[in-house]
């Protein structure tokens, strides 16, 4: 009986110290996993966009919740033949809005490609390019800016959406500005160049890591650019407005920074109705002149400067 009892007792006591020494390892294993998984960031790329898809290219874009090096790789057989950078990335630079543009695609073909976002990789993802067309769009670019409050957002995306057709895009570049052509776009089926007509419908969405905007718009067959969108606005511009053709250009950038706060933008070219029809040493309410707004120095403010400050945004919009 003695020789049980002193058996049982050390018996019992030692897998009671097993048992604890189990369960508090289980619970620190957990604990720093929670630790882990909460101090991670989020690379899982979101909102993932193909626009732009003609026969020979594509551009994908997505978002992520932390800045983050983002890449793509691409081809036909599988998707690791190729890699290519973000658009404006010589070497691989973090950020939160990604922009990739496929080049030198085959018409009509399958691709297969995967966005590899830090040390995370997605699924396999798949496009087709569109076929050859023989005509080209009419319409003149959408051009515009984007602003934080009144500072021009220097990164972000600009997504042009018309119901039944492809959705394009575009970055928005130094100055806040941007320009989607429309000469390229196609029908959402990739058949043909899509039919664009005066009056018809276009959304904008504005995507950037300072927020969104959206644009209700209609087209006009001699577009002049859209006022300045400032993030966090959803504005209905669809009642028509007579527009200026544009005229050409002229070299002088400080020409056209007419509130002299060294950016060209849309913010600029609004400031030249007031003026129209009235003398460069005219002053209007609030103390404002109109000594810059006679771009092409003829004396008077008219119709010649108001398409000389168009033309110009398209030019940096294009760069």
């Amino acid at each position: 009986m003695n020789f049980i009892n002193k058996f049982k007792i050390p018996t019992l006591l030692g897998i009671s110290i097993i048992l604890l020494g189990l369960a508090s390892g289980v619970y620190l294993v957990l604990r720093e996993q929670i630790f882990f998984s909460q101090a991670a960031p989020n690379l899982t790329p979101q909102n993932i966009t193909q626009t732009n898809i003609t026969e020979g290219s594509i551009v994908i874009s997505w978002q992520t919740s932390s800045s983050v090096v983002s890449f793509i790789t691409f081809g036909q057989n599988n998707p690791s033949e190729q890699t290519v950078l973000d658009d404006r990335d010589s070497n691989p630079t973090p950020h939160l809005i990604h922009y990739v543009t496929l080049k030198n695609l085959l018409p009509k073909t399958t691709y297969q490609y995967k966005i590899m976002s830090g040390k995370f990789a997605s699924d396999v993802k798949k496009f087709q390019t569109a076929g050859p067309v023989t005509s080209n769009g009419e319409f003149t670019p959408i051009i515009g800016s984007v602003l934080d409050g009144n500072i021009p957002v220097d990164d972000g995306v600009v997504y042009l959406s018309i119901s039944g057709a492809f959705t394009q895009s575009s970055l928005v570049k130094s100055g806040g500005n941007f320009l989607i052509p429309l000469s390229q776009i196609r029908k959402e089926d990739l058949s043909d160049i899509y039919p664009l007509a005066a009056g018809t419908i276009i959304k904008l969405t504005i995507r950037s890591d300072k927020g969104e905007a959206n644009i209700l718009s209609s087209l006009k067959t001699n577009s002049v650019p859209l006022p300045g969108i400032k993030l966090g606005q959803n504005i209905d511009l669809t009642a028509p407005e007579e527009t200026p053709a544009p005229s050409p250009s002229v070299t002088n950038i400080n020409k056209y920074d007419l509130n002299n706060d060294g950016k060209v933008n849309s913010i600029d070219y609004l400031l030249l109705p007031p003026c129209l029809g009235k003398k460069p040493s005219t002053v209007l309410p609030g103390n404002k002149s109109c000594i810059k707004a006679d771009i092409n120095d003829g004396g008077t403010i008219d119709k010649e400067d108001q398409d000389l400050m168009t033309q110009k945004l398209k030019e940096l919009s294009s760069q």
